[in-house]
């Protein structure tokens, strides 16, 4: 803003030829403590200026169409660094075998969801599934419509929204002051770190809420700029926050917590602009979270699993809720530090020298970098003492691989607990949260500027996202508290904390991007290895299909067994599981049919009474030994299955046993189902 602008608060009218009419173009950063000089400045920084000033003239919002597609190809070329990362993306899922025709633990359940939707016009959420999914089953059900209905489309699906995600993520970046290239390493942090990158080659509904989550932030921070208030993007962010509730109920969260920076920062008033801007926060999802729980009522009927938060609350009561905050934030560090890494250990050589900077800008900072340090620490030695080491709540990320096993006799770790690598994954996650803390807590207090308001934005979502892990972890009380994909939303926003805390700090980027470049790698080659490991188990089950093993005989892991069982459970009001005593938990849960006559494994010995009657080998990128998968049967049963039911699985007879099996098949929820967490 000029001298000679006005300086009213509220929104105001940029001037015709402006740049400010460029939603996501980050301002001049008001805040830094001083300027570098040329030599000490980022490539995207020198002699090119971070935006232009509301007079400039020079690539003003273009008039005409073909002006419109010259802007917009400008845009992209400026933006460089984005495709570079989308296009390293791009290639990594080419890599995995993403159209791999599987499912992977709970999100058989989203996609059975999209095929009724599919195939028969039925919007349904089933019984046991926990989140609300709704947003989720309408991106899929498009994908479906674009590219046809199939596994792999459904995974495709969490690839591209993961992707704009992380676009999401990087304008956000911008309008914070990061560098171009600073903004594209944040980006690269976010994508490929070895959570977020294996769920987004899964259709669970956590990749699709943080990435949700993150665009609807992106509107949030343009709308809400100091004194340049754009109510269209206000609209939108809570457009996208009420679709971020669609899929998970914490992105009621969201508004909720724009709200509360509202009222904090003091804009919340009794006068027309603030209702106008509190409305143009809260109305559009207070009104998507209503006619959600209305179709729930009168239409789909509240799964059994989300009428069941409150028990588990009620039931693990105070106790339960304090192990909760005890480990939660403390998870959400170490894993932040771990993945952050790649950008915290550039800081290390070398800082910018200014002649008026200290270390601290306010002695707030100095007591909350101590209190930060001490949390990490006690976690530390507290974990130490219960013998746990990182990754603490691995259920997508662990030392057997990424990507939860869920099949009879899992996967070979990669890497055994008590070793010196996890002890020394755990301390160096330690290292990366003490530094997180030190880089927000030197800068916590300073000059206000719209950057430092969009940090305080984005922290204030990210407290009442850590709230938001707490209803669905009460399930996991007894089996490590939460489960890391729980982590990925706020996760996601200490990324771009760091980087907005890092803008007056020299990195030594070519360090970190070498360190991005071996965590893409490993990430890829680990995805890829759980998607053919898990092909090689459905492969297997197949086999015993064409060998006339029916689905209810057979037991191939949760995500086959699920896909293929469940609705057929609940078809026939199948309330007590026929497998016998000592069966996995996906049987009681959702496999109820199953009498586990037949089971695939990875280990020939998982049961007594067991014989195989094959083995097939499977090829790992990361295991150095031979592994196989199994497919064995009690000792007396024949194999080939000779029966009336013996049928090609690729005939029209085999389609219509899948039909019966629950494949397409409208699900009448008649009788509360097996209670679980997704």
């Amino acid at each position: 803003m000029t001298e000679t602008q006005s300086k009213a608060p509220g929104p105001r009218i940029p001037a015709p030829d402006s740049q400010e009419t460029t939603w996501f173009r980050p301002e001049p950063p008001r805040d830094r403590s001083a300027k570098p000089p040329a030599s000490e400045r980022e490539p995207d920084e020198a002699g090119v200026p971070v935006a232009l000033p509301d007079s400039a003239s020079v690539d003003a919002p273009p008039r005409s169409r073909a002006r419109a597609l010259g802007h917009g190809m400008l845009t992209a070329i400026r933006n460089w660094p984005v495709a570079v990362i989308l296009a390293v993306f791009a290639v990594s899922a080419m890599v995995v075998p993403t159209m791999t025709d599987i499912a992977t633990t709970d999100d058989w359940g989203y996609t059975r969801s999209v095929e009724i939707l599919y195939y028969d016009g039925v919007l349904t959420v089933f019984p046991v599934v926990a989140a609300t999914a709704v947003t989720q089953i309408l991106w899929g059900a498009l994908f479906a419509l674009v590219f046809g209905m199939s596994l792999g489309v459904m995974r495709l699906s969490t690839v591209v929204m993961v992707a704009l995600g992380a676009i999401a993520l990087y304008a956000i970046l911008r309008m914070l002051g990061v560098s171009k290239s600073r903004s594209a390493l944040g980006m690269g942090v976010w994508l490929f770190n070895p959570l977020s990158f294996a769920l987004s080659f899964s259709f669970m509904t956590d990749p699709h809420f943080s990435a949700m989550m993150l665009i609807s932030l992106a509107f949030y921070v343009r709308g809400l700029r100091p004194s340049r208030e754009h109510v269209i993007a206000i609209l939108l962010g809570s457009l996208f926050a009420g679709f971020a509730f669609l899929m998970r109920q914490q992105g009621a969260l969201i508004p909720f917590a724009v709200g509360m920076y509202l009222l904090f920062t003091g804009q919340v008033r009794f006068n027309r602009e603030s209702i106008r801007r509190v409305s143009a926060v809260a109305v559009l999802p207070a009104l998507m979270l209503i006619g959600y729980y209305a179709w729930l009522r009168w239409v789909n009927d509240v799964p059994a699993v989300q009428a069941n938060f409150l028990a588990d609350l009620q039931e693990d009561g105070w106790a339960g809720t304090w192990l909760i905050i005890q480990r939660a934030p403390v998870y959400v560090l170490f894993y932040a530090g771990l993945f952050l890494l790649p950008v915290l250990v550039a800081i290390l050589p070398r800082r910018r020298a200014s002649d008026n900077s200290t270390l601290f800008s306010s002695p707030v900072g100095f007591y909350a970098c101590g209190a930060w340090t001490t949390v990490v620490l006690l976690g530390l030695y507290l974990a130490g003492r219960r013998n746990h080491e990182m990754p603490f709540a691995s259920q997508f990320f662990g030392l057997g691989n990424v990507g939860p096993p869920d099949v009879l006799g899992s996967r070979q770790r990669l890497i055994e607990r008590g070793t010196e690598l996890p002890i020394a994954l755990t301390i160096a996650s330690a290292i990366g949260a003490i530094l997180i803390g030190f880089v927000i807590c030197r800068c916590l207090i300073s000059e206000p500027s719209p950057e430092r308001a969009g940090f305080w934005l984005i922290g204030v979502v990210g407290l009442w996202q850590l709230v938001g892990i707490f209803p669905p972890s009460y399930h996991y009380l007894n089996r490590g508290v939460t489960l890391d994909r729980y982590l990925l939303p706020v996760i996601a926003l200490v990324i771009i904390a760091v980087l907005w805390a890092l803008r007056d700090v020299r990195l030594l980027q070519p360090v970190s991007w070498v360190l991005l470049a071996a965590v893409a790698v490993y990430s890829t080659m680990a995805t890829r290895d759980y998607l053919v490991y898990m092909d090689s188990i459905w492969s297997m089950a197949r086999y015993a299909n064409e060998n006339g093993v029916e689905n209810d005989r057979l037991d191939a892991g949760s995500g086959w067994d699920g896909y293929h069982l469940y609705t057929l459970m609940l078809e026939e009001d199948i309330t007590r599981a026929r497998s016998p005593q000592g069966s996995p938990w996906w049987v009681y849960f959702y496999a109820k049919p199953t009498d586990s006559s037949y089971i695939v494994a990875t280990d020939p010995n998982v049961r007594r009474g067991y014989v195989t009657v094959e083995s097939r080998e499977y090829d790992q990128w990361l295991e150095d030994d031979p592994v196989s998968v199994y497919l064995l049967k009690l000792w007396h049963l024949p194999f080939p299955v000779e029966n009336e039911s013996t049928v090609d699985p690729r005939s029209d007879a085999a389609d219509s046993a899948g039909d019966r099996q629950g494949r397409v098949t409208p699900t009448p929820v008649a009788a509360p189902a097996p209670l679980g967490s997704n």
